[in-house]
């Protein structure tokens, strides 16, 4: 790593640098929480953060274009800085910064969008950056690696984005003040102008209202990234509203001043495809990575080949023993799941001596991203609470016969038991979060560090706050004493705070709220925790607190709703058009349902079956929340009917799930499938990889795809494969190893069709040819 005052790093081959000639790294990291945002957009504990991108054409109405709005949000973050000053940059001002230089809704719907995804591992930043590699994948483009550590402005910049008014001069300056000489101006904007376009109650002067089809005007002809924005520049058919038309005449045509500022030099480099690829790879990097001075920042992301998940000892009852459970995250971009025989744990007791038995784990789900495939493992195993657990390394059996063992960089995979959150023993009970947790003794000091999301007034993000609260010991079982305490959160907080269990420099962190279960199960009880205590992550790194309250007492309550104190609704939610499936679990690290989501203070199970229409899906969930999916992207269970007791916000009588509770419906309409088409048979869901395409005879992009239509465009070849909702693949045969999956995996559908199955992120519906 280095640092300066403002740091602009460029950063060439950029795939390579992502896909071969990795450095390994170690776990914990600082950069765990993104890595998990950046690769798991689809399956098992996807994150979901690419699906408001996905497919590229998808936007939040008529004319917009969600990807173009990510890209737009992090240059017009950038471009206040200041290289000479050491001011500014990627640091999330622009959420103080909304109107003036930056119209529209496409920044405040970002900011809102990359909300529930900001913690103290993840800042608004540092999304604001992983936004720009999110949209430029999702629409064809090149990696842009993704470096960690932003950290987020407290108050506005000063003015100077770059308008479309502005004199070529004017233009220069501003780009030199944040580092781009003229050149690089010229590329960055064209990178930038690749997708998207200008709306007309933004830019009146540039597009008249009602000359263009929903007031809106696209930079070129094609909603991908490519080079089209300058290649029909130079053929001299743009159709770029900032190049030709009203805006020349209004004085705003400011993409034309700035192409025709080396003499059209840069932009007809950029008209070759393999060339604007190239150059949008460093320049969009170099935006992103432009940063005030005294941040440091981490090497780019990259995913880990082993991945811990989900670490928890849960001290049981009695104290002899600890309950172990978690999952280990395999890699198999390169190599196929199927090659695996067995993931198996070698670990150390709390000393570092070797245990005599192995903890064998067995495959749970299988997720993927934009480049990259992972099956997950889980396992569970009691360990004695004397000897316990310090570290494992992960042995991976091939089918071949060979093993190869993962040791973290030589560390081994830590895992402390020093103090444990008691996740059965703690829940939420309307607002009041209740904690237990197990020290080891002779230490009984802890802590419960929360962050919580305050709101702002007038400011469209929320600010983290950090609260400290004394745990107080209770009692002693076995070889630890256990310590309780609650806090009060707001209505706001409930399902989406992070907290920490602390003691002395030991930590068991990064748990939520969320996860927790409405009733808290004393120890020893017979009776079952409404959360599993395996879904709650554990890491070995260390918090540090900032402040001590007084100590609180814990203790057991009923559960309720904090929108009402009287009872519930008792009768079945129903809603014409739709299924009652009941009360089912949901968690805020592993969303079920990731095709949609939005929240409302006026929400009933009209206005959420209305926003998921098209999907087979959709939830209601604490009170005001909404999602929306055609299948289940994580696990989940039916919990309680009276564990969904949340009055919805828009009609108190009916109710809307619970804290990581749904009350869930299914469409009866029909559901997308994976359809019949004449003189083909479908053959599965079968992994791809942008690196090593499956089918490699033809490539067809269509932001209205259907089956028929990939199948009309691969005549003559023997194989198609549709993928990502919008993308057509053809071939006589597999040009690079592919492994069928499960169905579930394939579950984007069609752009032009939502009835049809189109594969998903690196997963190809593959037809063949009937004989």
């Amino acid at each position: 790593m280095e640092t300066r005052p403002l740091r602009i790093l460029l950063i060439l081959a950029l795939s390579v640098c992502l896909q071969g000639g990795r450095a390994a790294p170690t776990w914990p990291s600082s950069m765990d929480e993104l890595e998990d945002i950046m690769f798991l957009n689809t399956g098992y504990r996807a994150r979901g953060f690419a699906t408001p991108v996905t497919p590229c054409s998808k936007g939040a109405g008529p004319g917009r274009v969600a990807a173009a709005e990510y890209i737009r949000t992090a240059f017009h973050d950038m471009a206040t800085g200041n290289v000479y000053q050491g001011t500014g940059g990627t640091d999330a001002s622009i959420a103080f910064e909304l109107g003036g230089d930056n119209p529209g809704p496409g920044f405040p719907t970002t900011l809102t969008t990359f909300t529930p995804y900001l913690t103290t591992r993840s800042s608004m930043a540092d999304l604001i950056a992983m936004g720009v590699y999110t949209s430029v994948r999702s629409c064809g483009g090149p990696v842009i690696p993704v470096k960690t550590g932003r950290v987020d402005a407290t108050e506005a910049g000063p003015p100077g984005v770059p308008q479309p008014q502005n004199s070529l001069f004017t233009f220069q300056n501003q780009f030199l003040r944040t580092g781009f000489d003229t050149t690089q101006m010229i590329q960055v904007v064209a990178c930038g102008h690749t997708l998207g376009g200008a709306h007309a109650a933004n830019f009146p002067q540039i597009v008249p209202p009602g000359s263009a089809p929903d007031d809106f005007k696209s930079f070129d002809s094609t909603q991908k990234f490519d080079e089209k924005i300058a290649s029909e520049y130079v053929a001299g058919v743009s159709t770029d509203p900032l190049t030709v038309g009203p805006s020349q005449a209004a004085g705003r045509a400011s993409d034309l001043r700035v192409f025709t500022a080396d003499g059209n030099a840069t932009v007809t480099s950029m008209a070759d495809p393999a060339i604007f690829a190239s150059t949008c790879q460093a320049m969009l990097q170099k935006m992103i990575d432009v940063v005030p001075g005294g941040v440091t920042l981490t090497d780019p992301i990259v995913p880990y080949d082993i991945k811990p998940v989900a670490l928890q000892l849960t001290l049981q009852a009695g104290g002899n023993e600890i309950l172990f459970t978690g999952e280990i995250r395999v890699r198999t971009t390169s190599r196929p799941a199927s090659q695996i025989s067995s993931i198996q744990l070698v670990y150390k007791d709390r000393t570092g001596g070797s245990a005599s038995s192995r903890i064998v784990a067995a495959s749970k789900g299988t997720a993927a991203g934009f480049d990259d495939s992972f099956t997950f493992y889980a396992f569970s195993t009691k360990l004695s609470s004397q000897t316990s657990i310090s570290a494992f390394n992960v042995l991976v059996s091939l089918a071949s016969g060979a093993t190869e063992t993962y040791d973290n960089n030589g560390n081994g995979y830590p895992i402390q038991d020093t103090v444990m959150l008691l996740a059965p023993q703690s829940c939420v009970t309307g607002s009041q979060l209740s904690i237990t947790a197990a020290v080891r003794a002779p230490t009984n000091a802890a802590n419960l560090v929360l962050s919580l999301k305050v709101p702002r007034s007038g400011i469209i993000t929320p600010e983290l706050q950090t609260q400290t609260v004394a745990l107080a010991q209770k009692s002693t079982v076995g070889p630890y004493n256990i310590v309780t305490g609650t806090f009060t959160l707001d209505s706001t907080q409930v399902q989406n705070t992070k907290f920490d269990i602390t003691s002395g420099q030991a930590s068991d962190s990064f748990k939520s709220t969320g996860d927790l279960g409405t009733t808290c199960i004393p120890l020893g009880s017979t009776g079952t925790s409404s959360s599993s205590s395996s879904s709650l992550s554990s890491s070995s790194s260390s918090a540090s607190t900032s402040s001590t309250s007084t100590t609180l007492a814990t203790s057991t309550r009923p559960t309720s709703s904090t929108t009402s104190s009287s009872s519930p609704p008792n009768s079945t939610p129903s809603l014409a058009g739709y299924t009652y499936q009941g009360c089912y679990t949901d968690s805020t690290s592993a969303r079920v349902l990731t095709g949609r989501y939005t929240s409302s203070s006026t929400m009933t199970y009209k206005s959420c079956s209305t926003f998921c229409a098209g999907y087979t899906y959709f939830a209601t969930e604490y009170s005001s929340q909404c999602y929306c999916g055609q299948s289940f992207a994580n696990p989940t269970t039916a919990a309680p009917a009276s564990d969904c007791s949340m009055k919805c916000s828009g009609d108190t009588t009916t109710v809307c799930g619970g804290p990581a509770r749904m009350t869930l419906f299914k469409s009866t309409a029909q559901a997308p499938t994976n359809a019949t088409v004449a003189g083909w048979t479908y053959d599965g869901c079968y992994t791809d990889s942008t690196s090593a395409r499956v089918l490699t005879g033809k490539y067809v992009p269509d932001s209205s795809l259907t089956i028929e239509k990939c199948a009309a465009a691969c005549k003559g070849y023997s194989i198609f494969g549709a993928e990502y909702g919008s993308q057509c693949y053809c071939a006589n045969a597999f040009s690079n190893p592919s492994t069928k999956v499960a169905e579930l995996d394939c579950g984007y559908t069609c752009a032009g069709n939502a009835l049809q199955l189109c594969g998903a992120g690196n997963r190809l519906s593959i037809y063949r040819k009937s004989a």
